[in-house]
């Protein structure tokens, strides 16, 4: 048994911190675009580099914009989406408040962001779409895409095509005069007697 017990404090009721004022909907799909912009921006760099360096392609804007209109349309879809699942955990979070009260006896409600969640999805969505039918903004997207890809990949080409070439290197130059005579003496002696055996 202790001898001595520590008095408890009180204190008091919970009262739970009044929400935070929601950013303006035009700032939150503002940020959105600004986001993706990027994000589409580097995809297009990543497309033109893999045409250029892996396949060959020439530079084609026009199916390079039609790319970066995917991208939006893409994102515009996941963000459709996403408002869906977001209405209906809102619709679940209300059926599960109803009703219900903190300790301190204030009544338990849905958090304003998360009632706004899905109309600030679907501006969003609305938005890239609308972004994905503007030819002058994806116009200025890939232009900033190809400078992007340039300085990504110019210096490499820069170096490879400065760097000296094969034939300019004294060891290969000292051992040519060699090579060139045991492929005349050998290499192309046995090409020409199999050309002279019958089959």
């Amino acid at each position: 048994m202790a001898l001595f017990r520590k008095k408890r404090r009180d204190l008091g009721s919970f009262v739970p911190p009044e929400p935070e004022p929601l950013a303006p909907l035009d700032d939150v799909v503002e940020d959105a675009l600004k986001i993706a912009y990027h994000g589409v921006r580097m995809a297009v760099k990543n497309h033109l580099i893999v045409n250029a360096l892996r396949d060959g392609k020439p530079f084609d804007e026009a199916e390079l914009e039609e790319f970066a209109r995917g991208e939006y349309h893409a994102l515009a879809e996941t963000n459709r989406d996403a408002a869906v699942r977001a209405q209906r955990d809102l619709d679940r979070e209300e059926a599960n408040t109803g009703g219900r009260i903190y300790p301190g006896g204030k009544p338990v409600v849905v958090e304003p962001d998360h009632r706004r969640k899905p109309l600030a999805l679907r501006a969003v969505a609305h938005a890239y779409d609308s972004t994905a039918v503007e030819h002058e903004a994806l116009k200025q997207l890939v232009d900033e895409a190809k400078a992007a890809a340039w300085d990504e990949i110019g210096g490499t080409l820069a170096a490879r095509l400065s760097a000296p070439r094969v034939d300019d290197d004294p060891d290969y130059a000292a051992f040519r005069d060699e090579r060139l005579a045991h492929f005349i003496d050998e290499d192309l002696a046995e090409l020409m007697k199999r050309s002279a055996t019958p089959e």
